[in-house]
């Protein structure tokens, strides 16, 4: 069922932010607010072996990027590109079409084995794309364009699986995030074994060998599903919790507490400050879907005497292969100076 632009909802946050390259700032509190709302929903081709899409990503205008978490079922693991168009004036998106594709290969250039990755997310990346795989087994990956192996980064000793502490299966790997100037972040789903269960962590990779960590606080009965790069300190967070409920927050880590290289959280560490800008809750007839990626579309054009510029956040489903492929458009403003 389409909603469209009528059956839209708008949530607003209160951030302090600069939108990189775009000239358009985001407000103090007491300055007007960053707002988001649901504009369309379209379905990706039933094609038999496309689906369980966990991860897409703006690679060009109107072009993208999408990751399966299959790896045996219905194929290799593997990446496809796919058109989106979007139309401002009417609020409504065409048909997605796929392009292309390729295969995500292991260090030895070779397909993956049933069961050797889950992948959550990929990214863009000069030269490729970066992959993230959580599951039984948990890294991230530069690929070439093809899907041919690159490096993987080393995630910290916290992170490394034992009994009793390091990334902890579904509540894993969740989602990666490359920002403007490309540092590659990854974040969990929920706590480290050894960490609260919703404290989720936030591992970004610098220059060399550097690296940083923040937590990141999921709401209760909720898990993080994707993080996206606004700019190098701000991200949008993908949540959701059982049926329907999912929600998208603006977080930062600016304030919050680095926890680089800690073994374990106490819990009382002060977390990435978050504000909701989108929730399902108010679209109670939209077929929201297994909500699982976030890829930012293009800036909108922009209106003489308007306040605000605005951009398209798509969100993508995963269906499991039990269902439609589900592409939804948002459109985030960001309030002018």
């Amino acid at each position: 069922m389409r909603l469209r632009s009528w059956g839209a909802t708008l949530v607003s946050v209160g951030v302090v932010m600069t939108a990189l390259g775009t000239g358009v700032a985001a407000g103090a509190p007491s300055a007007p607010a960053v707002t988001s709302r649901y504009v369309d929903t379209e379905n990706m081709p039933a094609i038999p072996s496309f689906g369980a899409i966990s991860g897409i990503d703006r690679i060009g205008n109107g072009d993208y990027a999408m990751i399966s978490t299959d790896v045996g079922r219905a194929g290799p693991a593997r990446f496809y590109t796919a058109h989106i168009d979007y139309s401002a004036r009417l609020g409504q998106l065409g048909a997605p079409r796929l392009t292309g594709g390729g295969t995500v290969l292991s260090p030895l250039d070779l397909p993956l084995l049933p069961g050797d990755a889950q992948f959550e997310g990929i990214r863009s990346m000069s030269g490729g794309y970066v992959v993230a795989s959580g599951g039984a087994h948990q890294f991230v990956r530069e690929i070439g364009p093809v899907g041919t192996f690159v490096r993987d980064l080393g995630l910290p000793a916290a992170w490394r699986p034992t009994r009793t502490g390091g990334v902890n299966g579904q509540k894993g790997i969740t989602g990666v995030a490359v920002g403007p100037r490309g540092a590659i972040s990854v974040l969990t789903a929920g706590g480290l074994r050894q960490d609260p269960g919703n404290a989720a962590r936030l591992l970004t990779f610098g220059p060399g060998r550097a690296q940083s960590e923040f937590v990141y606080r999921t709401d209760p009965d909720k898990v993080a599903a994707d993080v996206l790069a606004v700019n190098d300190t701000d991200f949008l967070v993908l949540e959701r919790g059982r049926g329907r409920v999912t929600s998208i927050y603006w977080t930062t880590t600016r304030g919050a507490d680095a926890v680089t290289g800690k073994a374990e959280l106490a819990g009382d560490e002060r977390a990435m400050g978050k504000t909701q800008i989108f929730s399902a809750d108010p679209l109670p007839h939209l077929a929201t879907g297994n909500m699982s990626g976030m890829a930012w579309g293009d800036w909108l054009p922009d209106v003489r005497g308007q306040n605000y510029r605005a951009r398209t956040l798509y969100v993508v489903t995963n269906d499991m292969f039990a269902g439609p492929t589900r592409v939804h458009a948002l459109e985030v403003r960001f309030p002018r100076r």
